[in-house]
């Protein structure tokens, strides 16, 4: 299934809130969040998510209130001196 990152901006979120909002998209069936990373103090979270596509993930993002800045489709990893291609 192809992977994608997505940019969230999540100003004004407390800690909680922001454990809150990881916690439902991690459990999230439509799609596999892989895993989520935010910066409280930056006011940014970034996901690491498989989707079928892009306007599904888009979708998704949407029926679960959550606006995001962009969505990239990744094509390559570079990891551990090996590149995998998806």
């Amino acid at each position: 299934m192809p992977l994608y990152f997505s940019a969230h901006t999540t100003a004004c979120l407390t800690k909680q809130a922001m454990k809150e909002l990881m916690l439902k998209l991690l459990n999230s069936q439509e799609v596999k969040v892989r895993r989520c990373l935010a910066g409280q103090i930056g006011g940014r979270m970034v996901a690491e998510i498989e989707a079928p596509d892009q306007p599904t993930l888009e979708k998704f993002f949407e029926s679960q209130w959550v606006k995001y800045e962009w969505v990239m489709r990744i094509d390559l990893d570079a990891q551990n001196g090996v590149v995998n291609e998806y």
